[in-house]
């Protein structure tokens, strides 16, 4: 039986078409995966929505809940652990009763505006008849602070506030006889903090 000899040119011919296959192949998924509008749609998304909350959240401040630079502190916060003498400085005197500042008791002589500390939502307003008017916003599930004692009230219920914005301004109690007041609380977690102290925290740990 005879067999047939393949021409010299055939096989260089196949090696030939296999590369031109392969080259050809590898081209075109290269090319697809350069113009795949969702794998760069993926990609930056990524870039548009993680760096810039990494961002606020390193660079973001506790800040006091007035701008004016004139502010006094009238009365501190009541804290067990003070000594016998701040603790005297702590406590507010009304209707022959003593009783423990649970906030910080600002005044100024002139009235000031009264600002959000953190970004929030107004959780309720409502007027006191010993405090006066009250602004509750809440900035976490587990952080609220608490204006008393304003006069005019420039927000309402349900007000998504930034940081800085104007809540209202300093006013009246029948605390005592000062026109220009806030007494400002700050709760976390169910608990009463000391303001003072409250706006040299850090705010992620308060998330």
């Amino acid at each position: 039986m005879k067999h047939r000899k393949l021409r010299g040119y055939v096989l260089p011919t196949l090696y030939v078409i296999v590369l031109i296959v392969i080259f050809g192949a590898v081209s075109l998924v290269s090319s697809l995966m350069q113009v795949n509008p969702n794998y760069l749609y993926s990609v930056n998304v990524l870039q548009d929505i993680s760096t810039p909350v990494v961002e606020e959240i390193e660079s973001k401040q506790i800040v006091r809940p007035y701008t004016s630079s004139n502010v006094k502190i009238a009365t501190y916060f009541y804290d067990v652990e003070d000594s016998a003498e701040e603790q005297q400085k702590s406590l507010i005197y009304f209707e022959n009763t003593y009783m423990k500042n649970t906030g910080v008791l600002y005044q100024a002589e002139e009235t000031f505006d009264c600002v959000a500390v953190l970004e929030g939502t107004v959780l309720n307003i409502k007027e006191d008849d010993i405090l006066g008017n009250v602004v509750e916003i809440e900035h976490t599930p587990n952080l609220r602070t608490i204006y008393y004692s304003l006069g005019d009230v420039n927000v309402k219920v349900g007000e998504v506030l930034a940081q800085g914005d104007l809540i209202g301004t300093s006013g009246e109690n029948n605390i005592n006889d000062q026109t220009s007041n806030l007494l400002f609380e700050v709760y976390y977690n169910g608990t009463l903090l000391n303001p003072e102290e409250f706006y040299q925290m850090d705010v992620t740990t308060l998330n």
